[in-house]
């Protein structure tokens, strides 16, 4: 469920998203309130389903870009994970660009044999529809003080080149991140 009024649901998302990410991709409290009011910035939730206004379950925080669909971060409350509600909000964005043919791109950590939930991440997403692409690529600071994040981009519908991918890093660089890339 797309969510209109994202605002009114800001502590509750944002204590699932503390509970989930690590701190270097986090951003801080006063900028994930301020993406809010960004209107290429989008949250989709689930809810407990057993009550009509019950505690969100899960959230897949995005970027309607002009040219693609940039999926930012998705987490499930820790009692509600594998229950297929992750997917759910993936399908939703999928069908969203398809029908309005965008590709979507989301960054994961690089699978490493040290940390097994890194391959079932890219496992989850392969099953989602997407392809692991193997370039280079840095996810700039969240917030002040951090430094850039090697990760891999994964894309749907399909895999994609690193020069391919340029156009649509310079977007997410600068609407995401507001970091102006330029090419040499």
């Amino acid at each position: 469920m797309l969510l209109k009024q994202q605002s009114d649901y800001f502590e509750e998302i944002y204590q699932i998203y503390q509970e989930a990410f690590p701190e270097t991709e986090q951003r801080t409290k006063e900028g994930q309130r301020g993406i809010l009011e960004n209107p290429r910035y989008h949250l989709r939730v689930i809810r407990d389903q057993h009550q009509e206004k019950g505690p969100i379950r899960a959230f897949l925080g995005y970027w309607e870009l002009e040219s693609c669909i940039f999926l930012e971060h998705l987490a499930t409350t820790a009692m509600c994970r594998g229950q297929g509600y992750g997917r759910l909000l993936i399908q939703e964005c999928l069908n969203e660009g398809e029908e309005k043919k965008k590709p979507l791109f989301l960054e994961i950590e690089p699978v490493v044999a040290s940390d097994p939930m890194t391959g079932r991440r890219e496992s989850f997403y392969h099953r989602c529809g997407f392809a692991t692409n193997h370039f280079f690529y840095e996810q700039m600071p969240l917030k002040e003080g951090d430094l850039p994040i090697s990760l891999w981009i994964m894309s749907w519908p399909k895999a994609i080149g690193e020069n391919e991918f340029l156009p649509f890093k310079k977007e997410i660089y600068k609407q995401v991140y507001g970091v102006n890339l330029v090419f040499k």
